[in-house]
């Protein structure tokens, strides 16, 4: 028989109450997984008045009577984990669970990794949580105004810089996505965090992390739908979608335009997130000239070289009609196959009957 760890249990108890006073306060609880974790058991998002903010901090939990004495609660850290808490692009915060009286305390480890340089010095260094600092759900809202008084402190050049470097590191995917969100909640209102992200969507590995630059920049697209008066106050200027627009056109050449197919073999159905990334790589200017060149490819299969070529007329049409059915004529002369294809045929119809047809 194998044997399980007890503390398992106690541990669990400590993630579930946090996530019940966060869940409860309807803001966002993301549990970091074990292959994940580098010091952080969770992120947690601040929602306010029903939206969500785009920031949020790390916590650290933990969670049984090892973690109490005669003078309060505390928690004792090696320095790798000091060191990386005090690099962290995001407020760290750690909170202690007493499972015997069912309560929280938090205490904020930025700051006081800040104010205690010498520590560094130290093998292992254990930080003590104030007992007035509970986290519940009736505390929670203060708790969210003070997390969000250290918002612009991240927001700095240093800030910046640290979180471009973060993001640089394509090899190790927990750093670079919490490069990424950092780059996103701090600083997306600079034209060189755009440049950073577009520029090397390619380069990096992780498929999550490339979807989620997708998601990113799809807050920037179909406008109509997602802003109302709740929220329009939070809308980007339309200099900010130009600009995107010229950066993807620049850096989103065949390879990249590729990749971003492969997430979208399902089907384009409006209101999903494929659709979403449809208008993100339409925002491409000659997206039409690049999957024109893709479909007419030797070397794919029939079936995505035929839903490359769908996507081509969808998104040609609109620059000349007749360019399109000439380049369909030619397509379909060399691969007779998509003669065959009932969505590729049925837009080539429509576009000869001079039909309306919207994607999705």
């Amino acid at each position: 028989m194998t044997n399980r760890n007890p503390n398992i249990k106690t541990e669990f108890q400590g993630v579930r109450f946090v996530q019940g006073v966060v869940q409860d306060n309807h803001s966002i609880f993301q549990n970091l997984s074990r292959e994940n974790d580098q010091g952080n058991d969770c992120y947690i998002e601040f929602v306010r008045n029903g939206l969500a903010t785009n920031y949020g901090i790390f916590v650290q939990i933990k969670s049984g009577d090892s973690y109490k004495d005669s003078l309060g609660y505390k928690f004792t850290a090696d320095k790798a984990h000091l060191e990386y808490w005090n690099q962290g692009l995001n407020l760290t915060v750690g909170i202690v669970f007493d499972p015997e009286i069912k309560k929280a305390f938090w205490v904020d480890v930025t700051s006081y990794l800040t104010s205690r340089p010498d520590i560094f010095t130290q093998s292992y260094h254990t930080i003590r949580v104030d007992k007035a600092n509970e986290f519940s759900e009736a505390t929670f809202p203060a708790f969210i105004e003070y997390c969000f008084s250290f918002r612009q402190l991240f927001s700095s050049y240093e800030k910046f810089g640290r979180a471009l470097e973060w993001f640089a590191n394509i090899d190790n995917s927990s750093i670079c996505y919490e490069g990424m969100k950092a780059l996103y909640s701090y600083h997306r209102e600079k034209p060189a965090t755009w440049f950073y992200i577009i520029s090397n969507f390619s380069k990096i590995k992780e498929e999550g992390i490339r979807k989620n630059i997708l998601g990113l920049l799809s807050n920037y697209v179909n406008r109509d739908i997602f802003w109302h008066s709740n929220n329009f106050q939070y809308l980007s200027s339309p200099d900010v979608k130009e600009n995107l627009s010229n950066l993807m056109t620049k850096y989103f050449r065949r390879n990249e335009i590729e990749i971003i197919l492969s997430y979208l073999e399902g089907g384009i159905v409006r209101g999903s997130f494929n659709y979403l990334i449809f208008l993100v790589i339409n925002m491409v200017a000659d997206l039409h000239e690049i999957l024109k060149e893709i479909a007419f490819n030797a070397s794919i299969d029939e079936d995505k070289r035929n839903f490359c070529f769908w996507l081509y007329m969808h998104v040609a049409k609109l620059h000349s009609i007749n360019d399109t059915l000439k380049t369909a004529d030619d397509y379909l002369i060399k691969f007779p196959f998509g003669l065959k294809d009932e969505a590729l045929m049925g837009i080539k119809e429509s576009i000869e009957k001079g039909e309306l047809c919207p994607i999705g």
